[in-house]
């Protein structure tokens, strides 16, 4: 088991000298082994390799984190998960924690919950049930069931999403909410959201790029998610899985800082991720980035939303997850297809992110906007996962540190990635 000693310290010292800001530049498994990491070399490792961006948006403050293994001799990027901690680590007695996770194995974070239980704080955690395989031999598993309230969601088609009740469905969401914890000034804080597309596991969360965002006072959004937490925890089914309903607000949360969309969606109905990218008018000006774990033909809807921003003028640049061995994680179909439209892809090892950033004109103006989460680009994340998709209010004019944080992170993987043409596919 791993030392609960955080290295928080080595965080607060970067900002009392000035030194955090957005750094320089350039598909989800299932249950992974226990693997014990000597405390001392988390806190090398962050020292190392921080890379964060902190901004204010609609007056909540709003910080995002980011790993990118690469830059670490180990393959191994604590940022995102030494982060969480600290909120868990400084949550009060009394306070509330509500958390979701798709695949656990770093034990650290299983004990910081449990930790968090036995100081006073009220915890609730909904798991994906196909990790119960693995109560008897990972130590996380094992962990995490000494809290009071966890449940592993499973379905009667033998799913393991708790509202989906698909046979292939996934709890796939990244989330967690505090009704207090401090920010990483030491700042105490109230309605915290956290969420991402980090797991709580080595192979999909410390070793591959990914991107959490945390939100601090936000009472609307942390309230909206925590809604659908507790449909989650109630097992709330609907008829062909039409859990998003924008009308009733169900799986809809507006805030001013975000806006959420959780999943699943009926099939053949709205696409939320098509309706976004439809908020863009396209002209010389705008630019258009995605980094995105897995992309398939499923959902031709934002391959069109795609086409139609390229024509207009963007520029538009993919980086896409895969391996050396298999190639892209996205189909040949959409491959060929964007790469026709003009659009530049590249393929880098274990990009499991799941955000597009835009800068460009919505109605009159223009703005600078992040849309994250922890859904795919394919149709089960849609049609069969419980997920959230998240869109940042905008930021405007000459300062946009959260945009220029995940424009930094998406070039740390781009700019390193495997170039793709039609003639390399599948860009091994």
């Amino acid at each position: 088991m791993h030392s609960n000693r955080n290295p928080r310290k080595s965080l607060r010292a970067l900002v009392a000298f000035g030194l955090l800001g957005v750094s320089a530049g350039g598909g989800c498994g299932g249950p992974e082994g226990a693997e014990a990491i000597a405390d001392e070399e988390r806190v090398e490792n962050v020292q190392q390799g921080v890379q964060v961006a902190s901004t204010t948006l609609a007056g909540y403050p709003v910080w995002a984190h980011f790993s990118n293994p690469p830059v670490h001799t180990n393959g191994r990027d604590y940022t995102i998960h030494s982060e969480l901690q600290r909120l868990i680590d400084r949550a009060p007695a009394g306070s509330s924690i509500r958390g979701t996770i798709h695949s656990l194995s770093i034990d650290w974070i299983a004990q910081a919950l449990v930790n968090a239980q036995n100081r006073g704080v009220s915890v609730m955690v909904v798991i994906d049930g196909k990790n119960i395989p693995s109560l008897n031999s990972d130590p996380s598993v094992g962990i995490i069931q000494q809290l009071t309230y966890h449940k592993f969601c499973t379905n009667s088609n033998g799913g393991t999403g708790c509202i989906s009740t698909s046979a292939d469905g996934d709890m796939h969401t990244k989330m967690f909410t505090f009704t207090a914890t401090t920010d990483p000034n030491g700042v105490a804080r109230s309605n915290v959201t956290w969420f991402g597309s980090a797991n709580m596991s080595y192979s999909s969360g410390t070793d591959a790029f990914n991107n959490a965002i945390t939100v601090y006072g936000d009472a609307a959004l942390m309230n909206g998610l925590n809604a659908n937490f507790s449909h989650m925890w109630n097992r709330f089914h609907v008829t062909g899985n039409d859990y998003y309903d924008a009308a009733s607000g169900r799986g809809y949360y507006l805030s001013g800082a975000a806006d959420a969309y959780a999943s699943p969606e009926g099939v053949g109905q709205t696409d939320t991720i098509v309706t976004r990218l439809n908020d863009v008018t396209p002209d010389a000006n705008c630019r258009v980035r995605v980094g995105m774990a897995s992309i398939t033909g499923s959902r031709p809807g934002i391959v069109d939303q795609i086409k139609r921003l390229k024509a207009g003028g963007c520029g538009v640049w993919f980086v896409v997850g895969g391996d050396a061995t298999s190639g892209i994680s996205m189909d040949q179909t959409v491959y060929n297809t964007l790469l026709d439209a003009g659009v530049a892809i590249r393929r880098k090892d274990k990009v499991h992110d799941k955000f597009f950033l835009v800068y460009g004109k919505y109605g009159t103006s223009y703005a600078y906007r992040v849309y994250s989460g922890s859904q795919n680009w394919t149709q089960d994340a849609l049609n069969e996962n419980e997920e959230i998709f998240v869109k940042m209010a905008p930021e405007t004019g000459t300062v946009h540190p959260l945009y220029d944080g995940f424009y930094a992170h998406f070039n740390d993987a781009y700019n390193t990635g495997v170039t793709c043409s039609k003639a390399n596919y599948p860009c091994r």
